[in-house]
């Protein structure tokens, strides 16, 4: 999935509301609300990214190990994945 290009589904819509991301399937109205971490990806999904430009970009805004990034960016896209927040080509 490395060299993969990942971008949002256009099955869910989102609004920032006080600093948080408020996501919503729009086709069965489950939401969930992203952390921080999570709000900075699911922002840089605006176009198609790959891991390795997400950590970048992850890495100069966050001070944490490259190891670390990489875990939380996995674990994060694996979780929108299972929800169909995002496609992976």
């Amino acid at each position: 999935m490395s060299s993969k290009q990942i971008s949002r589904s256009d099955s869910y819509v989102f609004n920032e509301i006080e600093g948080d991301i408020v996501m919503m399937d729009v086709s069965n109205g489950s939401y969930a609300t992203l952390n921080e971490t999570g709000k900075s990806i699911w922002l840089l999904l605006e176009n198609p990214k790959t891991i390795g430009e997400i950590t970048e970009a992850l890495l100069a805004e966050y001070e944490v190990s490259k190891e670390q990034c990489e875990k939380t960016v996995n674990e994060f896209l694996k979780k929108m994945a299972e929800a169909n927040a995002i496609v992976i080509k």
